[in-house]
């Protein structure tokens, strides 16, 4: 393996970690959003329930964007990425 595949390899790493990483603090920030919105005020309790269900509803999808990243990761290294440029 030549240094540059390597380094393709480690810049396609480093790519799919921060895709996922921003993906995750997106859904935090949401999450964190809605939760809020549970501290309004003489909100009504169907609201609160809508609010509290949404918020850790937001924390689903991230158990699905880590297997993702892992499969991600085999892909790169098997480089099935690189047998695709080719075409």
């Amino acid at each position: 393996m030549t240094v540059s595949m390597k380094s393709q390899r480690r810049r396609l790493r480093r790519q799919a970690v921060l895709d996922v990483t921003m993906f995750i603090l997106f859904q935090a920030a949401c999450g964190a959003l809605l939760a809020a919105l549970c501290f309004i005020p003489d909100l009504p309790r169907w609201a609160f329930r809508l609010f509290a269900a949404l918020a850790g509803a937001c924390g689903l999808p991230v158990i699905p964007a880590l297997v993702v990243l892992k499969e991600r990761f085999q892909e790169i290294e098997g480089g099935e990425s690189d047998a695709a440029a080719q075409y």
